[in-house]
């Protein structure tokens, strides 16, 4: 159910806030599919690619510049939600997690990231639901004695995303 991860990381986030990814106990960290307003997650993909797509369905228009950023994560070891010990725990991970939130619910993704917390696991590895084949990763601890170390390197760089289409 663990896969080892290191290397090179990448985020694609808001130009104007390019330090808040790596701050932890940042009581304004929105909520997301595997935290709580305000919980500590750090989501990486691997390449640009699957950036793009993790951050699809968050893009709307008139929304602030945003840019790459890309981290260094040391050795670490995930719960791999690709695999299918962990099925139990993907269940609940690829719900949409955004209408129970809207109706003042606990998605059941955070029930699966409060099991893997319970674990003792430092993040995981989640299968992309957009894009079959593509992953990320999502570290629940980071930067802390028993967690790895990631810090970011290089400069942001400027990116473009458009808005996806509105269908019916």
């Amino acid at each position: 159910m663990l896969t080892e991860v290191s290397g090179n990381f990448v985020k694609i986030a808001f130009a104007d806030a390019v330090e808040v990814p790596l701050l932890r106990g940042h009581p304004k960290r929105p909520a997301a599919r595997f935290n709580r307003p305000g919980q500590d997650a750090l989501y990486l993909s691997p390449d640009e690619a699957s950036a793009r797509v993790a951050i699809g369905e968050y893009v709307q228009e008139g929304d602030p510049p945003r840019v790459l950023l890309s981290y260094e994560v040391d050795a670490c070891t995930l719960l791999d939600l690709r695999l299918p010990e962990a099925a139990d725990i993907y269940e609940l991970a690829r719900q949409s997690w955004r209408p129970p939130f809207a109706r003042g619910e606990a998605p059941p993704s955070w029930e699966a990231a409060d099991l893997i917390r319970n674990l003792g696991h430092v993040g995981l590895i989640d299968p992309s639901r957009q894009q079959p084949g593509l992953w990320h990763i999502t570290l629940l601890r980071w930067n802390e004695p028993g967690a790895p170390k990631v810090r970011q390197i290089g400069k942001p760089v400027p990116i473009s995303i458009a808005p996806k289409p509105v269908t019916d």
